[in-house]
């Protein structure tokens, strides 16, 4: 004896939630999204932008890169990771 049609034959469990979405795309809300950025957030992104020794020694390691002169010392980042790992 064979069975055809045993369950729900041509339906796609994953196609009804796309066609929801694409029905919502039309139906934009006059909402706008807002942000807020805490106090202690912005004192940390200015301290990020006005360390001068810090965007210096950057600039220098961009700089080194791009001309292809940038040396790794294989040993000292072997021991900063291995310190690294031991400390936590």
């Amino acid at each position: 004896m064979k069975i055809t049609n045993f369950g729900p034959n041509g339906i796609n469990p994953y196609k009804k939630p796309l066609v929801k979405t694409d029905s919502n795309i039309g139906k934009r809300d006059s909402k706008s999204d807002q942000i807020e950025i805490s106090e202690e957030a912005l004192k940390l992104q200015q301290q990020a932008q006005t360390d001068p020794a810090r965007q210096a020694k950057i600039a220098e390691i961009k700089q080194q890169i791009e001309t292809g002169t940038y040396r790794v010392d294989h040993q000292q980042l072997a021991k900063s990771i291995h310190q690294y790992y031991k400390d936590k």
